[in-house]
């Protein structure tokens, strides 16, 4: 902490700073138009980093996807999609990939819940409940996935030199290459619930669905361990909406003024 009384992170850590520069990351935010989607799209946005904004194709538009991040309009991409729909979420992930030239953390904040005992909910309210929650979420990694364990074989590849001595077969590696290969492959910001964590009475069927979120993401850490792809589970409660403004904070907007 500083004289000043302004927190400071030690060097030990490699914080970010006039001589470290924070590397620009490329995100693509699934439900960018709620407001816990909308919040990130806008936290990635004031670092400077670059956004797919995906809303929802049945209640959104390309117009409404835009209007809470105009300001930014050559550092994000709106897109819609149906998340039950592998097809349309297959679409998002190459049109971001074409547009941004990669993708390095992918966040599903999509949710879809419904109030009600266990045995009153239709059947219609409990399937799409399920397609949008779990098989939404099973979208997103199967049209990704492929992808990201790519991408962590070709920085493996270019960032390992490999140097014979006569007579060894040993091979040696520069600092460089070790922090190369130290890349994630890539990372995903997977929103569940404390519902994913315990049951809730009158939601049933989505404490269901987000407790299958969270065994499918636990079993796929095992799975890409080894391509250093990551996950990181998010169990939020009850929360209290962002302010739905065209514009992000006064302080992010004086900070885009200033460069």
């Amino acid at each position: 902490m500083t004289g000043a009384g302004k927190l400071q992170l030690p060097a030990s850590c490699d914080p970010p700073g006039p001589q470290n520069p924070p590397e620009q990351l490329v995100w693509v935010i699934f439900g960018a138009t709620d407001h816990i989607g909308r919040s990130i799209a806008k936290a990635a946005l004031s670092h400077r980093d670059l956004v797919t904004t995906v809303g929802q194709s049945r209640g959104d538009t390309l117009p409404s996807i835009q209007s809470p991040f105009r300001a930014y309009t050559d550092r994000y991409l709106p897109l819609l999609c149906d998340i039950r729909i592998r097809s349309t979420v297959e679409d998002v992930i190459q049109r971001s990939i074409a547009h941004w030239g990669r993708i390095d953390i992918i966040a599903n904040c999509t949710g879809y819940g419904v109030i009600g005992a266990c045995e009153d909910q239709d059947d219609y309210d409990i399937r799409n409940q399920f397609e949008t929650n779990f098989f939404g979420t099973i979208n997103i990694l199967s049209a990704s996935l492929p992808y990201f364990r790519t991408r962590q074989r070709h920085q493996h590849q270019t960032s390992t030199s490999i140097k014979h001595e006569p007579g060894s077969e040993r091979s040696t590696r520069s600092p460089e290459d070790e922090q190369q290969q130290s890349l994630l492959g890539g990372r995903y910001l997977i929103f569940s619930s404390t519902c994913g964590a315990l049951g809730v009475p009158g939601l049933g069927p989505y404490s269901a669905t987000k407790h299958a979120v969270e065994g499918l993401i636990e079993s796929m850490l095992y799975e890409t361990h080894a391509f250093n792809i990551k996950a990181t589970l998010v169990e939020p409660g009850h929360l209290q909406p962002d302010d739905d403004e065209d514009n992000i904070d006064a302080s992010t907007s004086s900070a885009e003024r200033e460069e």
